[in-house]
């Protein structure tokens, strides 16, 4: 029997779980509706990070030698900046390394790979944005703002943080206890709803060759940089040889988890980047003044939602735990989702009838994953701003800030430590656990 899949988004997770089903699934029992809300296929932001447990997912769809080959190795070397005399005070060292690219490119290669052979099984649906879905015992019936509707027998939900999909499951969760318990009700609803981190980030790419030109010393043209500093910090490495990613953030005391103040994307001016950074160290104000078009980015997050799956509707990537940027979390987790996810579906003793029980094993594999990466994303940025709350015990917070060595070396090492999440343990054995669950469940 044919399984009839609906992937609502066609950013990474989309694509990402649309090649994985290709891989894994015999084409005889999958049918695809890939609905993507833009009228092409496109990706906000500029570079991304790829790291160890991303780049097993793409070997084993055997890709990763395609990935490679458009990506550099940046070192990423931690710097006290807010000061006029920056010193270096460690690095993180990762073991397996990890590569850069644009979004765009990784989008790019993933559009590529579905492209390469004919999939009968794959239809791809452009201007198709989910505003709701119906759910009943034997299928998902879905709305898109054009008035039109289709009919699958799950629905997978990679619509990013604005999720029409998450929010239409947490609705119906609310609505089956609101008349017994309204106040549970509520907290349903509060918790699939982004909240703020607290940080903005000014998103940017620079163009080495004008750097070299106006400052061809300039710190920043050696690689990857952490440049830390009292409540704001700024990453930057290269995603091409002509190209360098840099992100300059800037965390309002107290805004973690208070209402957003505006839109959470505006156009930027440099002027304001400038005025940020005028008292940190001079290479750094010199990017400033030379960056071009930038966008201010209100960093949000979905934290500690209680479910990724309600029947035959599941949630993956931002959908279901959008994250700080650090350390290329987001898009990491989402490929991770995809896997897990569409090896599951693969598995030959998934049906229509018991797809609702192996999206419980999906939610039980990958949910704790997923949001000890978002935790320690958001601890990440925090420590990069020596923030007293994230700080390792026992610091010295005013040593700290005066640049002492060994408080910044507590530091380094606390930020080494928590890098184990990229390379621990793979998704690949997230699968084999996945996999002993379903022979026990199904």
């Amino acid at each position: 029997m044919t399984l009839k899949i609906a992937i609502c988004g066609g950013g990474i997770s989309g694509l990402s779980l649309a090649l994985v089903l290709k891989k894994f699934m015999a084409p005889s029992k999958l049918s695809v509706d890939l609905y993507e809300a833009e009228p092409t296929f496109t990706e906000i932001g500029a570079g991304i990070t790829v790291w160890h447990r991303t780049r097993s997912v793409f070997a084993s769809l055997g890709l990763q030698a395609a990935l490679e080959n458009r990506a550099l190795s940046p070192p990423m070397t931690l710097r006290k900046s807010d000061t006029k005399e920056p010193f270096v005070f460690g690095a993180l060292v990762t073991p397996h390394g990890c590569i850069a690219l644009p979004r765009v490119d990784l989008v790019q290669l993933l559009v590529e790979s579905l492209q390469i052979d004919p999939m009968p099984f794959l239809t791809i649906h452009f201007s198709k944005k989910l505003v709701s879905y119906d759910q009943a015992a034997d299928g998902v019936t879905l709305h898109f703002a054009d008035g039109s509707s289709s009919r699958s027998d799950v629905l997978v939900g990679a619509d990013g943080i604005g999720s029409s999909t998450r929010r239409t499951m947490y609705a119906d969760l609310a609505e089956r206890v609101a008349q017994n318990d309204p106040a549970k009700a509520d907290s349903i609803l509060q918790s699939a709803q982004p909240t703020w981190t607290g940080t903005y980030t000014y998103r940017t790419l620079l163009d080495r060759e004008k750097l070299e030109t106006v400052s061809p010393q300039n710190v920043m043209l050696g690689g990857g940089y952490l440049w830390c500093g009292s409540g704001k910090h700024v990453v930057s490495y290269p995603v091409s040889s002509t190209l360098i990613n840099i992100l300059f953030f800037d965390s309002i005391p107290g805004g973690l988890g208070k209402p957003l103040p505006g839109p959470s994307v505006v156009a930027a001016s440099k002027d304001e980047v400038v005025e940020l950074y005028k008292d940190w160290e001079e290479d750094l104000r010199v990017v400033a003044e030379n960056i071009g078009n930038v966008s201010k980015w209100a960093i949000r997050h979905i934290r500690s939602l209680p479910q990724y799956a309600d029947g035959r509707v599941v949630l993956i990537g931002d959908s279901a735990h959008a994250m700080s940027t650090h350390k290329g979390a987001g898009a990491g987790q989402a490929i991770d989702d995809s896997y897990v996810l569409g090896r599951i579906l693969a598995h030959p003793k998934v049906t229509t009838e018991n797809v609702a029980e192996a999206f419980k094993v999906y939610d039980a594999i990958r949910r704790p994953v997923a949001s000890e990466a978002l935790e320690c994303s958001l601890r990440t940025g925090f420590l990069y701003e020596f923030h007293p709350d994230y700080l390792p015990t026992g610091t010295d917070v005013e040593k700290l800030h005066a640049g002492d060595r060994g408080e910044l070396k507590n530091v380094a090492d606390e930020l080494q430590d928590m890098s184990y999440i990229h390379w621990a343990e793979l998704p690949g054995r997230e699968w084999e656990r996945a996999l002993d669950m379903l022979e026990e469940r199904l």
